[in-house]
């Protein structure tokens, strides 16, 4: 193990808005030097240099892949691949989108036929997609962040988006995001996951859940897990040059077993972040595993501060990025200068059970103001009505558990698809995956008391079946004392919570 030290130095403004794009009526020229790619007559795609851009067509069809998709049936596949298969089976959109069930990446996909055009993304929305209203200059715009169509058009932010920026919520909440499909812009929506996008009409449709999901043993839900797994690492070894980032917890655990079969390309990293301890159980249990494994591993120690010079460029690139992550973000970009694709172990918890020792978990319904305290928003009006719309339009969720859903959709499709759009600046790419709507579905289809809270049964018996000795060393064991305080914590922290914005509310705090 090496320790890499962060230099506080670089010129980082060639890389504004860096992977991202802007669908519209017309090229975005100001954007120089960006990808211009033509949809059909009434939409034009203008990309960044370093953005894959993959487009094919028969007829009165086409598929434009922004991003990268892989086939874990098929690891050889390149984008082309997956985009000619597809376009095989657009007899219709509703059968494309399920014809991508399989995939991973992290992608949108425009898909035109003579009828529609429609877009829609991956299955945790991490190429993230906001966009415009029909009326909008012309017509619908689409863009991978509301802070690129605000720079484009001068947008200001919206007054009740303002109070939400101002809250106790934000002020008090370093990972902060937004509600539902909220931004900070009345021109702008947020697309979330599991919905797909009619560019002609500026109409949203959900197209999932739309039948029960097959229930299956733990055994059966976890060996075609492993398959899918082991399948997306093999196509994500042959398309990139990766890193894993390794903690001692358990997601990342299961990531390092999935890439089992990669052993000779391992490589993996942790990042010491400024305020965390040399001790600590992400950086010596990591450390431990990979050293017996004899797997190249690297400690990025960031600093407790950006540079100058990066922290004005970090926050130029995405519309109010996170504070803290961007000395995360230096320090891995002066490691790897954006020439390597992390990854993660992210989005595993959509399947985890989320929220259930927060709230109870057999109501027969849920309020806004339920789902805005479970987000940790308590009861601020601006999440609330964002919350409210979300569940009107949730519909019949044919047995997927409520909870689950806004996990997968406002926690992941908002917060992570965020995170991950800013630590674009420090990686070439990120890979995540559990971001494949077929893994997640089968891990959903195992009982949920596999699948909860202390000992994630099925998470453990996913890493037996790949790599069974990453077992040996023990997963999170700084937080195991934690999990016997959770309940008394959790049942403190609403009372706390409410005092706290009270006495903020005061001039108090």
């Amino acid at each position: 193990m090496r320790v890499i030290e962060q230099e506080l130095q670089g010129d980082f403004n060639s890389d504004r808005f860096v992977n991202q794009f802007v669908l519209g009526p017309v090229f975005a020229d100001v954007l120089a030097g960006w990808q211009q790619v033509e949809i059909d007559q009434s939409f034009r795609l203008t990309a960044h240099p370093g953005l894959n851009i993959t487009q094919v067509g028969d007829g009165g069809k086409s598929i434009t892949i922004v991003g990268y998709i892989l086939d874990p049936r098929r690891p050889e596949a390149t984008n082309s691949d997956v985009a000619e298969c597809l376009l095989g089976t657009f007899s219709n959109l509703d059968r494309l989108i399920k014809a991508t069930s399989p995939f991973g990446g992290r992608w949108v996909l425009v898909a035109r036929s003579e009828e529609q055009t429609a877009l829609f993304n991956d299955a945790l929305g991490l190429r993230q997609v906001f966009f415009t209203g029909p009326d909008f200059s012309e017509g619908v715009w689409a863009a991978s962040q509301p802070g690129l169509l605000a720079w484009l058009f001068n947008l200001k932010v919206d007054d009740e988006a303002a109070k939400f920026l101002d809250s106790y919520v934000i002020r008090t909440y370093r990972e902060y995001r937004w509600p539902g499909n909220a931004t900070a812009f009345r021109e702008t929506t947020h697309l979330l996951p599991n919905h797909y996008l009619d560019l002609r009409t500026g109409r949203v449709w959900r197209f999932w859940p739309k039948a029960p999901i097959e229930k299956a043993t733990l055994v059966q839900g976890v060996d075609n897990a492993v398959e899918i797994l082991e399948g997306l690492m093999d196509a994500a070894y042959r398309r990139f040059d990766l890193v894993l980032g390794m903690t001692a917890g358990l997601d990342s655990r299961v990531v390092l077993a999935a890439a089992r079969r990669n052993r000779n390309k391992l490589r993996a990293i942790t990042v010491r972040q400024g305020q965390l301890p040399d001790d600590h159980a992400d950086l010596v249990v990591a450390a431990r595993l990979l050293g017996q494994l004899d797997i190249p591993h690297s400690v990025v120690k960031a600093l407790p501060y950006m540079s100058a010079a990066f922290s004005k460029a970090f926050k130029e690139n995405v519309f109010l990025a996170h504070d803290h992550y961007g000395p995360d973000a230096e320090a891995i970009r002066h490691e790897f200068s954006r020439e390597k694709v992390a990854a993660t172990g992210s989005g595993a918890e959509v399947a985890r059970a989320s929220f259930r020792a927060r709230i109870d978990a057999n109501k027969s319904r849920y309020s806004a103001v339920d789902l805005a305290r479970l987000l940790l928003m308590e009861d601020n009006e601006f999440a609330v009505r964002a919350y409210a719309r979300w569940l009107d339009e949730t519909g019949d969720l044919h047995g997927v558990h409520l909870l689950d859903l806004l996990s997968w959709e406002n926690l992941h499709g908002n917060w992570l698809a965020g995170t991950q759009l800013e630590f674009d600046f420090a990686w070439r790419d990120i890979f995540t995956p559990f971001n494949c709507r077929s893994l997640l579905v089968e891990l959903l289809s195992i009982d949920e008391k596999y699948r909860s809270a202390p000992d994630y049964p099925a998470f453990r018996l996913l890493i037996e079946k790949m790599w069974p000795e990453l077992l040996d060393e023990t997963i999170n064991p700084h937080k195991s004392k934690k999990h016997d305080r959770s309940l008394w914590k959790t049942l403190w922290r609403g009372s706390k919570n409410r005092l706290k914005r009270y006495l903020f509310k005061l001039g108090l705090r």
